[in-house]
């Protein structure tokens, strides 16, 4: 219930809004966007490693999908590549996203086992995800693939940079936070690029980019989820109850 009235605010917000003249699109995306990277601030997986309490098998199901999500990244942007012959930097942007894809998709499955993608039966948040970036690929202008995918390269550096990445310690996790939510990142900058430039030609739509943007977005945050929420955050009624426990037991020994 209360992520349908999340997402509600979010889209009613959103509906207020609109571009400003001369503002870059992708500024512009990521303004609108807020309430969504407060949800995945919030989400299980991020909040499990700040609190040192994240089950680790349910980081490890998380892995294992995420692994498979590099796999179909990289398909997805070698359809969409495929698809760009009309615009050469484009095509060799996307070839290029998908070699680095490939390269994250053959050192995760050397971590964790994996001898073919076809062979894991994924989430359902990584499965709507995986088929989300594809739709696109397949359907839409291949730029529309680049801004599809910008959330995943954008999103995590800022949730590094309000966790505290680079300094704070995160218990097991603390090695993987520092490598993969690094605030100082800036590989999203080249995607944020070329969408602003398909903007500017005309290729792209403010409306069209919003819908795909969000979604990838709700993706993230759905994603980021999917794993079972540890902490008091996981049982409000019995966190009050503990809380209440211990009050009474300092009033006893403590008159």
């Amino acid at each position: 219930m209360y992520k349908q009235l999340f997402a509600l605010i979010a889209l009613l917000s959103m509906a207020e809004c609109s571009i400003k003249e001369g503002q870059k699109l992708s500024d512009f995306l990521w303004e609108v966007t807020a309430e969504y990277r407060q949800q995945a601030l919030n989400a299980s997986l991020i909040q499990g490693m700040v609190k040192k309490c994240l089950d680790p098998s349910e980081f490890g199901g998380y892995m294992v999908d995420d692994t498979v999500y590099c796999y179909e990244g990289s398909e997805s942007l070698k359809i969409a590549g495929g698809r760009s012959n009309d615009n050469v930097t484009l095509q060799t942007f996307l070839n290029q996203k998908a070699e680095s894809w490939v390269g994250y998709w053959e050192w995760l499955n050397e971590i964790w086992h994996i001898k073919n993608a076809e062979g894991v039966r994924l989430g359902e948040a990584a499965k709507a995800y995986v088929n989300h970036i594809r739709n696109v690929s397949e359907s839409q202008e291949p730029v529309y693939t680049v801004l599809a995918l910008t959330p995943c390269s954008k999103l995590w550096p800022w949730l590094g940079q309000q966790i505290g990445a680079s300094e704070n310690n995160f218990g097991v996790y603390t090695s993987w936070v520092k490598e993969n939510l690094d605030p100082e990142s800036t590989g999203y900058k080249e995607y944020d690029q070329q969408v602003d430039w398909a903007y500017e030609a005309g290729t792209v739509t403010a409306d069209k980019a919003l819908k795909i943007f969000t979604t990838s977005m709700q993706n993230e945050v759905n994603f980021f989820n999917s794993v079972a929420r540890c902490g008091c955050g996981a049982n409000v009624p019995s966190c009050f109850l503990l809380l209440a426990l211990l009050l009474i037991s300092s009033r006893l020994y403590h008159p």
